[in-house]
């Protein structure tokens, strides 16, 4: 007779260990459900107490959001340690992503949706080790909602998604019956949402400020904006600012193809200094050697019948002008600058001009030297029939 207390002490004490030892619900918790749309946000107030070290749990969210078109699938965790929440984390395995945020309202933990979206409803599930005190089946009961906000609660944070994938993922279409190819790298996606005859794989960011970083945080980046520009540029904060292009490709580098211009050494935010030429830039350029192509050049001045002005025509041009023909002045280089092709060819005309003029005065002066020599001849006879 005296094994039964014993027994019955023996079965009690294995049932305490056993609901401390794990709160595992496959059956929901607490149930939401709202036809409408909130005013404030969703409030879940649960039974958990705000206490230091007193828990550690696990929540499951699922349903669906009607509003957003959205499958409800959330894991929300978290710690309290000195009087906080610490190491609180949540994980997306659908596609509603909530602002969620953690609260102390009468000693008690409350959760927060932020988003006031249309027809939402999700289960709860919950898992907790048991290995605390307060990680009680009754901590998980008694739970209730509200149409509120962390107004008025204490020790309030943002928690943060976070998600890690090992191996590969493949983002693909929906099956047509045909199967899959395997992934290609860690990450590959092979579906597209169309617009227009284009398909947009992937979208990164949501603010003209946000970065996708390659290699590290320090490593090259881009970003972009709903305006349609794209900005990519080394990272400032990085140990080699380069940016390099086809670096060990012997590939070609095409740019403004599309029709636009290319500007080196300008802001392209100011709209006074856009590039008005192919290319345009504001400082010095370097090279070995310039080819310039030209559909005209300057032989025509060899040619016959072409007009070559009398030196007292071009004197008096330059007297009233202040420079050669066919030259630009001062005022018009510096307000239009020039063209180097047409330029060259423009300086040839003056040297073919100047060669022209040349001949011309070496004709004039043969023409003279012959007229001396032939004088030095008659006077020579002259000199010697005065002899006689």
């Amino acid at each position: 007779m005296r094994k039964i207390p014993y027994l019955l002490i023996g079965l009690c004490l294995l049932i305490t260990l056993t609901s401390r030892a794990q709160v595992n619900f496959q059956d929901p918790i607490y149930r939401y459900i709202n036809d409408g749309t909130p005013v404030n946000g969703v409030k879940i107030i649960t039974n958990l107490d705000f206490q230091d070290g007193s828990q550690m749990p696990t929540l499951i969210f699922e349903g669906y959001c009607y509003g957003k078109v959205a499958p409800v699938g959330i894991i929300l965790n978290w710690y309290i340690y000195g009087g906080a929440f610490y190491s609180y984390k949540a994980t997306s395995f659908g596609s509603y992503t909530p602002v969620i945020k953690l609260g102390n309202e009468n000693g008690k933990v409350v959760i927060y949706f932020e988003n006031k979206d249309y027809h939402l409803r999700f289960n709860i599930r919950a898992f907790a080790g048991g290995t605390k005190s307060k990680e009680m089946l009754a901590s998980f009961q008694g739970w209730s909602a509200a149409d509120g906000t962390a107004a008025g609660a204490t020790n309030v944070v943002t928690v943060p998604y976070q998600n890690s994938f090992g191996g590969k993922v493949m983002i693909a279409a929906p099956s047509t019956g045909t199967s899959a190819p395997a992934p290609a790298a860690p990450l590959h996606v092979t579906n597209a949402v169309m617009t227009g005859s284009d398909g947009i794989s992937a979208i990164l960011g949501n603010n003209h400020r946000h970065f996708t970083a390659f290699g590290s945080i320090n490593g090259g980046r881009i970003r972009g904006a709903d305006e349609g520009y794209l900005v990519v540029e080394s990272n400032p904060n990085g140990a080699n600012k380069t940016l390099y292009l086809n670096h060990e490709s012997p590939g070609n580098v095409l740019i403004a193809r599309g029709g636009g211009n290319v500007a080196i050494g300008y802001d392209a935010s100011n709209p006074s200094t856009n590039p008005q030429y192919k290319l345009q830039v504001l400082g010095t350029i370097g090279a070995r050697k310039v080819k310039v192509t030209q559909e005209t050049w300057a032989d025509d001045a060899l040619r016959p019948g072409y007009h070559l002005p009398s030196l007292p025509e071009l004197a008096a041009f330059i007297r009233q002008n202040g420079h050669l023909p066919g030259i630009p002045s001062e005022k018009e280089v510096k307000s239009e600058g020039i063209d180097v092709g047409d330029m060259d060819s423009r300086l040839l005309r003056k040297i073919e001009e100047l060669t022209l003029y040349i001949i011309k005065q070496d004709e004039a002066n043969a023409a003279m030297r012959k007229s001396l020599e032939e004088m030095q001849e008659k006077l020579k006879k002259l000199e010697k029939a005065v002899d006689r």
